[in-house]
């Protein structure tokens, strides 16, 4: 893991580094909501399941540009969950502090899945 963590930092400019802290920070702010709304704990299982496979990924490839493909492989079913179980036809949902949150949540999994994806492509096409 600290292999994986110091080419992270390596490959990382600070704006990087601020966004995985982010990331960091809304999935973890769901155990705020976890007493009350039983998706919170999918949000963590997703989350702490991506660690071990980002790091098999990194361990084969040696590639911070790949242990995004943990994301895609989690995240996407999380998002699609959330939104049809969570939001879907539920405005009012929205007005209130776990729908906020949910809307953070996700706009912060479908940004990082376009950088995941566009980070996939970019070396399976050969580039970096």
């Amino acid at each position: 893991m600290e292999e994986m963590e110091v080419a992270i930092n390596a490959a990382s400019s600070p704006s990087v580094k601020i966004w995985l802290n982010w990331m960091m920070i809304i999935f973890l702010s769901s155990i705020i909501f976890a007493l009350k709304h039983k998706s919170t704990w999918l949000i963590l299982a997703a989350f702490f399941l991506s660690l071990p496979i980002a790091l098999y990924i990194f361990g084969r490839t040696q590639s911070v540009h790949l242990i995004g493909l943990a994301h895609i492989a989690l995240w996407i079913p999380l998002a699609i969950f959330l939104y049809i179980s969570e939001l879907k036809g539920r405005p009012a949902k929205l007005k209130i502090p776990y729908g906020i949150y949910l809307v953070l949540l996700l706009a912060t999994i479908t940004i990082s899945l376009f950088l995941d994806i566009r980070d996939a492509i970019l070396i399976l096409l050969g580039g970096s």
